[in-house]
């Protein structure tokens, strides 16, 4: 009789299951480029993304570092699989597919990165409903000043900027299309070519 090792049981559910952080990191990796995400203990599946995200993805880091260095911005730039996260009360880890931290917001958090000045998020169709909901509303909990959402699929830049309305933290969003340039608030001067970014892309 041969003995079957049992697979780790991952459990989704909000009604059976939260999860600490460390049991959150000992979780086997998903084996089809998947990756786990943690929102308030609550366990999330993000599946791989489409093309061209990669693409997406270069351009946007070219055009930021390259206002970055040009301005002498202090701060740091980050990639997957870097995170936002904290241990405390909702555990919660998020990977963004690029953040913007100030030296002052890194000196505030400390050695935990629990926020970032600027998140974005280059959207797929496997993930288009939880960018722009799940996961941009932690953002705005977690103390995320700006978000960016950019989309291959509709060819535009979302820009959200957080705000408040009668006491309630509220995103405030802008939606810039082809022919327009989206700009940021964060780093006031800082503009990106929506036409540009997509060209030869889709």
């Amino acid at each position: 009789m041969q003995v079957l090792q049992i697979p780790t049981q991952i459990n989704f559910s909000p009604l059976s299951r939260r999860y600490t952080l460390e049991e959150f990191w000992a979780l086997p990796e998903p084996e089809d480029r998947s990756h786990y995400e943690l929102i308030g203990g609550y366990l999330f599946m993000v599946p791989p993304p489409n093309p061209p995200h990669g693409d997406v993805g270069a351009r946007m880091n070219m055009a930021l570092m390259k206002f970055i260095l040009e301005n002498k911005v202090d701060g740091q730039v980050h990639h997957p699989r870097e995170p936002i996260w904290r241990s405390v009360d909702d555990p919660t880890y998020l990977e963004p597919d690029m953040m913007y931290v100030s030296n002052t917001l890194r000196a505030q958090m400390g050695d935990k990165r629990t926020s970032a000045d600027i998140v974005f998020e280059y959207v797929s169709r496997s993930t288009s409903i939880y960018d722009r909901t799940t996961k941009a509303d932690t953002y705005l909990a977690l103390g995320v000043r700006e978000l960016w959402l950019i989309d291959p699929a509709t060819l535009t830049i979302t820009v959200r900027h957080a705000g408040e309305e009668e006491g309630v933290a509220v995103w405030e969003s802008w939606l810039y299309q082809s022919g327009e340039h989206a700009k940021s608030r964060v780093l006031a001067g800082w503009e990106v070519s929506v036409s540009e970014l997509f060209q030869g892309l889709v």
